[in-house]
This record gives structure tokens, sequence and C-alpha cells, in this order.
């Protein structure tokens, strides 16, 4: 009879304990594995879009609707084999690009009316220039700098020791 009640005692924790173990196993949280980015910029009177899932996998023949602020569709089409699109800019208004890369991967991207009218001179990215010889000089000297105050450290050390 003592027996059967320490069995008993026993599996009531063993049970809430297996229970729980499968509660946290089916516990659902939010995944992003698949989530689809978008990018978009303006050159000139083209926009360029450009798509791919989170893992760097590009979307392909992903569906592109093009809007202005009223929903009225302007511009319809489909991403190449690079995740990518272009098109003329169809109105100069504020444009709301969806791309639609099935299985429910659905995102947007706004390109704002101001971005639109920029100049084109202005939209041009700027080339940067590399180190000149004065900074290349100053970085040379630091090296050398740094590597005399190492030698000395060391030859500290060695008399000392």
């Amino acid at each position: 009879m003592k027996d059967n009640m320490v069995e008993s005692n026993l599996a009531k924790p063993n049970f809430c304990l297996i229970l729980l173990v499968c509660l946290m196993c089916f516990q659902s949280e939010p995944v992003n594995a698949h989530r689809v980015n978008l990018f978009a910029w303006v050159e000139g009177d083209t926009v360029y879009v450009e798509s791919k899932f989170s893992g760097g996998k590009t979307v392909k023949a992903g569906k592109i609707i093009v809007t202005d602020p009223q929903g009225t569709e302007l511009v319809k089409g489909t991403t190449n084999e690079k995740g990518e699109f272009s098109f003329t800019i169809p109105k100069k208004t504020e444009l709301k690009i969806v791309l639609i890369a099935g299985t429910g991967h659905r995102t947007e991207w706004t390109i704002p009316l101001a971005e639109i009218e920029m100049p084109a001179a202005e939209k041009a990215p700027v080339q940067e220039k590399g180190p000149g010889a004065r900074e290349i000089l100053i970085g040379i000297g630091c090296i050398l700098g740094l590597a005399g105050i190492a030698a000395y450290i060391h030859r500290r050390r060695k008399k000392a020791g």
C-alpha cells in the first residue's frame, strides 16, 4: 500500500513536468525567416527597386504595384531574376510601391514627393576621395610611434627581469 502511494505521489510531478515541456514546445512566436525587404530610389526620372528575402535570396517574379497617395494604380509589373524592377516616374506625386512575393509575403516602400522633385544634380552620389598624402604620412607616423613605444616597454621589461 505504501509503495502505491509513493508511486502515485511521484507520478503527478512527472506528469506536470512532461506537460510543461510539451506546452513550451508548442508555444508560437513570430518568425522572420522569410521576411521580404524592399528598397527603392530615384535616379533622374527613373525609379529603381530591389527586393530580397531576409536570407539574401532574391524575389523572382514578385508582383510590383505602384500607387499614388489616393490609391490609384500607376504602374504594375514583376521583378526579374535578380529581384529588380525599374520604371519611369508616371506622375509627380508621392509613390507607394507594394511588393507581393507570394505566400503571404508583402512589403511596401514610399518615395516622398520631395525626393522625386529633387534636381538630378542633388541626387547624384558624391564621390568620396581616398586619403591624401598628408593623411597617409600621419598614419605611418602613428604606426611607427606605437611600434617605438612597444619596443621601449619591451626593452624595460627585459632589463627589469
